[in-house]
């Protein structure tokens, strides 16, 4: 039960760490784009209360190499033309995402070091206890 505990534990360790160096590495280049549309999308939106559905505002907007993508935004009027960032994959966002912080990255870690310790334990745990040689 620890080895399987300990390799679950590693698979999200794995996880966790290529989600926050992806995040951490993506570059975000600003780029002019035009505002053609806008259509509501029913989101779970979690906050200190709990989590609810409530109606998003999403706007169309159209690149310049005439590709079309969507972007939740309040302020983006339709006909307006705006900045707004595209990551390397190609997502679109009315401003660039924060960074991991400090917090996600000793996260990372914590989960790795536990992962590790479950490990040595289930591995110790296996090969019985020590015999005195008299």
């Amino acid at each position: 039960m620890l080895a399987l505990s300990a390799v679950v534990l590693a698979v999200c360790a794995v996880g966790m760490i290529f989600e926050t160096s992806s995040r951490a590495f993506t570059s975000y280049a600003p780029i002019e784009v035009t505002v053609v549309g806008e259509h509501s999308e029913d989101r779970l939106v979690a906050d200190r209360r709990g989590s609810s559905i409530e109606s998003v505002r999403i706007v169309t907007v159209e690149l310049p190499d005439e590709v079309r993508a969507d972007l939740q935004s309040d302020d983006l009027a339709v006909g307006a033309t705006a900045t707004v960032y595209r990551s390397d994959p190609g997502a679109v966002f009315e401003a660039p995402p924060a960074r991991p912080g400090a917090l996600e990255w000793a996260l990372c870690a914590a989960t790795a070091a536990a992962a590790i310790a479950l490990a040595a334990l289930s591995v110790r745990s296996m090969r019985g206890p020590r015999r005195a040689v008299v």
